[in-house]
């Protein structure tokens, strides 16, 4: 109840009853809603209660606050000692039974301390965007961290992405040149809510005090410098002494809105393999590839210790090769820092430790290593407590799998490892560029929501790139967007493949979690600006705008440059591609004012064309590659030549079972092809290439190629599609491509020769469906739950022999017929 009034919407659609709870409009301070909900069985009644909170709606009022340091600081000053910024602010609270919230947001990365204790387990936080459009704010109930009486509130902020680096990424984008940048600042309130009122306690303004923290540095592609000697600067230069006075400063433009998305969290310890004692300190093997922060101990005079991190070793397994984690310069040159601007950056971390013990552990960056060298100025040191933390989004899995066959498990495990080393407060390609690309997102967006919860994730994601959307209307290649624009065909719009995220995501929400994304109005308008972009271009000047089937196993060097297989061929299709998901969103959408008929008529006219340049009197497109199959029939020409997907299966055959395609083709393979078998060969396939040898060679992590290429990531995502076909096929979890809200299902297990057992769940937004599969020597027996709101049915291979619902669930047992 609210005020009196119900706020419960109750509506039947068919034989299914929906309860829906609308709460009033917001007000002009934040409000507390009691829910309250009894179910009235035929046996027995069920009470639930629930509290809800709307966001602060004030927290524009108070004043982004940064410490008064060198306002004006040049570039090539960056990396120098520099102590990180603390903010504290003294405040009064008179009765703990009121409710009391912080409202905050620390650009780039912070902490927050109430009393001295931390408020949280987040590690990597704000979230990353592009801070000139809109900036995220997170809430805290403070009640179970303050005392009545005068309490404390600290907060550390550190750099992240807002102030990066002047280095150059690729070795020529400069990221200050491109992000939305700024000094490292702060904008909180702490309120109290009694009564159906709000009461600001504290807002940050000018009144608060700053200091200075241990950390000197903290880059996210280097690391950090930590200082843990008292009252001494660790660089008797000036410019770490910075003056400490509190200043109220103009924060970004973008809009305050409440973070939604899961938070990076340390969500696994781990322990080194191997400690190894060297000349110059220790060289370290955690065995597995880690996405994450380290935390050591060390027993030593006081001395400067050097931590550097790989993925790799090189040829004689002496020391760390860093090719496969670097791709940038340092952009500036500074004499007294000893850096040269075509130096090429690699992770490091150092500290100066104090007499005795000291514990260094990362706070505002993360690495991605198996191997580790820990260096003194003397070499004289101890190594008493180690270990690596797991740090990535703390992401909901939403999927289990498990069959006879081991290696699929290992597979599927690799698989979501490698998905979650990339994955912080957007979906990075690899701890090398550490990039959001569209053309990654694509390829894994199936695989990645059969793996976790990502309704709130592909949002924000997908706002990033709204965001970014250039004013002619083209979609970026990365968001937030760096200046790559390999290809693309016109002002920082990226290639046509890396574009297509935009309706794609559109469409894959629609689909798993229904059709409220088109409700943003942001969101509606973008999707027609971005078709009015491509509705624009010339078919003979587009085609040849993107990078075709990338990461295929048949690129090339063509002017030394990775060219993939039928490039031109490829690029061409993914135009109609592209214009074929908005032909999808329009029906879905019922038009969503798109202008259908010159759509329409677009789409014709490039399928023509492709086929008329393409096409040949072999029965295939351009050079006959895998990938140039793939794409022509998810471009939907088999409707014109049927005789494409059978011709595709027979190269496949033809390159001895082995899929040759890029990422694109790679993902759309699993979806398209009929025949489980190949793909099933292909996937438990040991001898190079193939995923087992990729993953033996690559320490438990996928890597960028499966042919190792110099300076290609060792832990790359972007071959991770497969994870879906263990569910969609193996399972037989099929939901029907045209159905929103996955509605329709259709339950068809591919049962291989060599499999006992398959078994595992789904969860979706109507509950967890459940599926297991057993062969004995009489039959093969399938059990299945399926929550009652979804409509299924069993492929004709199977004979339901029993059906039974209970608690809204349908619990079935068939028979292969």
């Amino acid at each position: 109840m609210n005020e009196d009034q119900d706020i419960v919407l109750k509506q039947e659609i068919g034989n299914k009853k929906y309860s829906n709870v609308k709460f009033p409009t917001i007000s002009d301070q934040r409000k507390k809603y009691l829910l309250h909900i009894i179910i009235e069985g035929e046996e027995s009644i069920q009470e639930f209660h629930t509290t809800f909170y709307s966001a602060n709606p004030n927290l524009k009022n108070a004043h982004w606050i940064t410490r008064q340091d060198h306002p004006i600081e040049k570039e090539n000053m960056y990396y120098r000692d520099r102590p990180s910024i603390i903010l504290k602010k003294s405040f009064i609270v008179e009765r703990l039974e009121k409710d009391l919230f912080l409202d905050i947001c620390g650009l780039g990365y912070y902490t927050t301390y109430i009393n001295g204790k931390r408020i949280d387990d987040y590690y990597l936080n704000s979230d990353v965007t592009n801070y000139g459009k809109q900036v995220y704010y997170d809430t805290y109930k403070l009640n179970p961290f303050v005392e009545e009486g005068s309490n404390e509130i600290i907060v550390e902020l550190a750099n992240g992405w807002y102030n990066p680096a002047p280095l150059k990424l690729l070795g020529k984008y400069n990221m200050r040149h491109r992000l939305s940048i700024g000094k490292p600042m702060l904008i909180c309130s702490i309120s109290e809510l009694a009564n159906g009122k709000q009461r600001n306690i504290v807002e940050s303004n000018h009144d608060w005090l700053a200091e200075g923290g241990k950390i000197l540095f903290d880059n996210i592609y280097i690391g950090e410098r930590i200082s843990f000697v008292e009252n001494e600067e660790s660089n008797p230069d000036s410019s770490t002494r910075v003056n400490m006075r509190v200043t109220e400063i103009v924060g970004p433009a973008g809009k305050l809105v409440p973070s939604t998305i899961p938070k990076t969290k340390r969500l696994k310890k781990r322990k080194p393999n191997v400690i190894k004692k060297t000349k110059y300190g220790y060289l370290i093997d955690f065995g597995k590839i880690i996405s994450g922060q380290i935390s050591l101990t060390i027993s030593s005079k006081k001395q400067n210790i050097k931590i550097n991190y790989a993925e790799s070793l090189n040829d004689s397994q002496t020391e760390l090769d860093y090719s496969t984690t670097t791709t940038s310069i340092y952009g500036v040159n500074d004499p007294e820092q000893g850096i040269n601007e075509s130096d090429t950056v690699i992770q490091e971390d150092q500290f100066l430790c104090g007499d005795g013990k000291t514990t260094f552990e990362n706070m505002y960056v993360y690495h991605s290593f198996r191997y580790m060298k820990v260096e003194g100025e003397c070499a004289i040191f101890d190594i008493n407590d180690l270990h690596a933390f797991d740090t990535y989004a703390d992401l909901t899995i939403t999927s289990e799998f498990n069959t006879s066959n081991q290696l699929l498990n290992d597979l599927q495990r690799i698989a979501i490892q490698t998905k979650r080393n990339n994955i912080r407060s957007y979906y990075e390609d690899c701890a090398r560029e550490r990039l959001g690309y569209g053309g990654d997102i694509v390829a894994l967006i199936e695989s990645q929501i059969y793996s976790f919860d990502s309704e709130q994730l592909l949002k924000k994601v997908l706002l990033d790139f709204i965001f970014d959307q250039t004013l002619e209307g083209g979609i970026t290649q990365t968001a937030p967007f760096m200046g790559i624009q390999t290809f693309g065909p016109s002002n920082n719009a990226g290639s046509l493949g890396w574009q297509l995220v935009l309706p794609v995501i559109v469409l894959k929400y629609m689909k798993y979690y229904g059709m409220s994304i088109i409700e943003d109005k942001r969101i509606s308008v973008s999707l027609n600006r971005h078709l009015n972009y491509l509705l624009k271009f010339d078919y003979e000047y587009i085609k040849y705008c993107c990078l075709g089937d990338w990461g295929s196993v048949d690129t090339v060097l063509i002017n030394n440059k990775e060219t993939p297989p039928d490039k031109e061929f490829c690029s061409a299709a993914m135009y109609l591609i592209v214009l074929q998901s908005y032909q999808k969103l329009a029906v879905f959408t019922k038009g969503m004012s798109f202008e259908t008929e010159k759509l329409e008529e677009k789409i014709r006219y490039v399928k023509e064309k492709l086929i008329k340049e393409y096409y040949n009197s072999k029965g295939y497109f351009q050079g006959g590659s895998q990938s140039s199959y793939i794409f022509s029939l998810k471009a939907g020409l088999d409707k014109e030549f049927p005789e494409l997907l059978q011709k595709f299966k027979n190269q496949i055959r033809e390159d001895d079972g082995v899929f040759k395609m890029g990422i694109f083709g790679m993902a759309w393979s699993y979806e398209i092809l009929d025949d489980q078998d190949l793909i099933y060969q292909w996937l438990t396939r040991k001898s190079y290439p193939s995923f087992y040898s990729m993953v033996s060679n690559n320490s438990g992590a996928l890597g960028e190629y499966f042919k190792k290429m110099n300076g290609s990531s060792l832990n790359h995502a972007m071959f991770t599609s497969y994870s879906q076909w263990f569910i969609s096929a193996l399972l037989g979890i099929k939901f029907d491509q045209e159905t929103q809200e996955s509605t329709d299902l259709l339950i068809d297990p591919y049962i291989p020769d060599d499999i006992e057992f398959a078994e595992g769940t789904l969860r979706t937004i109507h509950g967890e469906i459940g599926i297991g599969w057993e062969k004995t020597q009489e039959k093969t027996m399938i059990k299945a739950q399926i929550p009652s709101t979804i409509n299924y049915r069993f492929s004709k291979e199977f004979k339901v022999n029993s059906k039974t619902i209970i608690d809204g669930s349908w619990f079935i047992e068939a028979i292969k017929r």
